[in-house]
């Protein structure tokens, strides 16, 4: 397209001024990435912990996550990822199954969709367990977008 992006008088030129209002439009009916959380060579127990983002609004949300073992135990291990959130002032939850193949290519992937109440926080715990002289690592990466 060869058209200037200023006319007359420096004002965008009206098929620029479309262009811009579509590509708003698509935008804004995307996900949009509110939290993140990344845990590299974990080999312990994660606490009930708050993902970090912005104060919630009342919206429809969707956490996806990865978990991987990136050494397996010499005997055996497990992990199991939990999720936790508040829907009208009632704590919600949900557990993974857990993650017991013990071998570098075992990992698992899921999402939970969730309305938790303006101004709480989405959380996530990890239950860890490993048997034997080498400990289980894991890798885990969860990302929480606010949907459309």
């Amino acid at each position: 397209m060869r058209s200037p992006v200023l006319g007359l008088g420096g004002v965008l030129h009206r098929e620029i001024v479309r262009f811009l209002n579509t590509l708003r439009g698509l935008l804004s009916r995307t996900s949009q990435q509110v939290g993140a959380v990344e845990v590299a060579a974990e080999d312990a127990t994660i606490a009930t912990t708050a993902i970090d983002t912005p104060t919630l609004q009342n919206a429809l949300y969707q956490a996806t996550y990865s978990l991987r073992i990136v050494t397996p135990g010499t005997v055996s291990s497990s992990a199991t990822l939990t999720l936790g959130w508040t829907t009208n002032s009632v704590s919600c939850s949900q557990a993974f199954t857990a993650l017991t193949g013990n071998t570098t290519a075992t990992q698992q992937s899921g999402m939970a969709v969730m309305f938790p109440d303006a101004a709480t926080s989405v959380t996530y715990a990890l239950a860890y367990a490993s048997v034997g002289a080498t400990a289980m690592t894991y890798d885990l990466d969860i990302r929480l977008d606010v949907l459309p």
